[in-house]
C-alpha cells in the first residue's frame, strides 16, 4: 500500500484545472456543436420553395441560422432580417386560410418539421455536446489549462 502520491505537483495541477470548471468558451463550444447538429438534421426537413416572392431575399431553408447568446448558449432559428420566422411557423404548425370577408376555408396542415427534428436529434445533439465536453475534460486532465 502506497503512503505517498508520486508526481504530486502534476496531480495538484490536474485537480486545479478540473476545479476551474468550464468557462464561457467551453460552454459555447459544446452548445455550438449541439446547435450545428440540430441545424444539419433540420435543414433537409424544411419545406423548400422553387421561387422567391416579391420582396424576398432568401428562401425559408436558407434563413435558418445559429445565434450565439452572451451566456454561452446557441439558439437555432430563422433570421428576423429575412422575415421568415412567421413563415416557418405557418409551415410548421399549419393555418386556416381566410379571405378578406372573414370566410374560412379548409385548414392547411402543418409539416411539423421542427417537432420531427427534435425527435430525431434528441440523442445526436446530446452526443455532440458530450463529445466536446469530454474533449475539454481530457485536455484539462492532460495538463493543458
Amino acid at each position: 500500500m502506497a503512503n505517498e502520491i508520486k508526481n504530486e505537483a502534476s496531480f495538484d495541477h490536474i485537480l486545479d484545472n478540473l476545479a476551474q470548471g468550464f468557462g464561457h468558451m467551453d460552454k459555447f463550444a459544446a452548445n455550438k456543436a449541439g446547435a450545428e447538429t440540430f441545424a444539419q438534421i433540420m435543414k433537409p426537413k424544411i419545406p423548400e420553395s422553387t421561387k422567391l416572392r416579391k420582396g424576398e431575399k432568401v428562401h425559408l431553408r436558407d434563413a435558418l441560422l445559429k445565434v450565439e447568446q452572451p451566456n454561452g448558449a446557441v439558439v437555432v432559428g430563422f433570421t428576423s432580417e429575412s422575415n421568415k420566422g412567421y413563415i416557418g411557423r405557418f409551415q410548421n404548425d399549419g393555418w386556416t386560410p381566410k379571405d378578406k370577408f372573414g370566410k374560412t376555408y379548409v385548414p392547411v396542415a402543418g409539416k411539423h418539421f421542427w417537432e420531427a427534428t427534435q425527435r430525431e436529434a434528441k440523442g445526436k445533439v446530446g452526443a455532440a455536446v458530450s463529445s466536446v465536453i469530454k474533449q475539454e475534460l481530457d485536455r484539462k486532465v492532460r495538463g493543458g489549462a
